[in-house]
């Protein structure tokens, strides 16, 4: 058989699959932040654990791949990160899923530390999970809580007293 006549079959068989209706689709898995936990803070960025669990309606199993992050504090835009995340959510069930990522930054913006002398400062974590199945769609979800405002003065009093020590050697010691 000819190359034309096999791409002209191709086509032909193409088009006959997509007249009947063939499409590929995959549902959007319910998404729902279940804990947030956060773990660290320094120069670098904010690290914390977020556990989610995971609903899929379709028919096949659906592979996570990519979580998508933005945090905001007190109102504040404290910036946004990417975690792999390496799981697969079965058909018909809720899926527990856990991811730890750090949201780089230049350190808490020392107004909102300053300016909210509140023991507890609000967050909202919105995201989204990469899902594959033949197509990648993008599942989001939101969370919002509160964390204590000590965590991040024990980030800022470790470079304070770095800051301080490379000017004053032996002067560092912030508590």
């Amino acid at each position: 058989m000819s190359p034309t006549r096999r791409h002209l079959l191709l086509a032909l068989g193409l088009a006959g699959l997509s007249s009947v209706g063939c499409t590929i689709t995959a549902e959007v898995p319910q998404i729902q932040a279940r804990e947030l936990r956060f773990t660290g803070v320094d120069g670098a960025g904010l690290t914390f654990q977020v556990d989610f669990i995971a609903y899929n309606t379709n028919t096949f199993t659906l592979d996570l791949h990519d979580l998508r992050a933005h945090m905001i504090i007190e109102g504040n835009d404290i910036g946004a990160g990417v975690s792999a995340v390496a799981a697969q959510i079965p058909p018909g069930r809720w899926t527990p899923v856990s991811a730890t990522m750090t949201i780089p930054w230049g350190g808490v913006p020392a107004s909102l530390l300053v300016a909210s002398g509140a023991p507890q400062l609000n967050y909202t974590l919105r995201g989204e999970v990469t899902v594959e199945h033949y197509v990648s769609i993008r599942a989001p979800f939101e969370t919002h809580g509160t964390v204590a405002r000590d965590f991040f003065m024990r980030g800022a009093t470790s470079t304070i007293n770095n800051v301080i020590n490379s000017v004053l050697p032996g002067f560092g010691n912030v508590q």
